[in-house]
């Protein structure tokens, strides 16, 4: 029967992270799932206090050692000033844990809030997390591995795709970028217009 339970619960996961890597995400219009945690500047973060006042540009990131995300990031706190300027409060959502993202944050100088995803359970409520095996990750599946066992939590194989959201104030989706392909990310001269 464990056997069983198992075989079932690693299939209906493997299902469900193929599913969400193939644009099974949130759209324009949904509810926005609640995001709570502890930034690495020990700030209690929670989107609906902050919503309160400002909008919320969400976004997920894979780790430090992701290139890509390293250099979104960076433009990022490049454009954090006119994010706030338009009334935006910034939320980096990553499965990498506390002591990484605080190497991250200071390697980049960030003033924007990076939380970590407990139990994942951030990625899993906005569609983004997949597990990490060779059928994603064919290319790269080695690399990606070996860094997400240094970077993550142990026993946790999950990334999420790199995805960017707004949220407004009455708690909507009002803006999607969702790419499986991890190198395109959201343009933040894109993101200024749609504020």
């Amino acid at each position: 029967m464990k056997f069983f339970v198992s075989t079932f619960a690693l299939l209906f996961f493997t299902q469900v992270a193929i599913s969400q890597i193939n644009n099974e995400h949130l759209n324009i219009g949904d509810d926005a799932p609640l995001i709570t945690g502890i930034d690495q500047f020990d700030k209690i973060i929670n989107s609906d206090e902050i919503l309160e006042k400002d909008k919320v540009l969400l976004l997920f990131y894979r780790g430090n050692w992701c290139p890509y995300c390293k250099k979104h990031l960076g433009e990022l706190e490049k454009n954090l000033d006119n994010l706030s300027k338009k009334g935006v409060y910034v939320i980096v959502v990553t499965p990498e844990k506390p002591e990484k993202i605080k190497e991250t944050s200071n390697k980049i100088k960030a003033n924007f809030s990076i939380v970590f995803d407990q139990d994942n359970k951030i990625m899993n409520n906005y569609k983004v997390a997949f597990e990490v095996n060779e059928s994603n990750v064919p290319s790269y599946f080695s690399f990606t591995q070996k860094r997400i066992t240094e970077y993550n939590e142990a026993n946790n194989n999950v990334l999420p795709v790199p995805a960017t959201y707004i949220i407004n104030k009455n708690k909507k989706v009002e803006f999607v970028h969702y790419d499986p392909k991890y190198s395109n990310r959201a343009k933040f001269e894109d993101i200024l217009l749609k504020l």
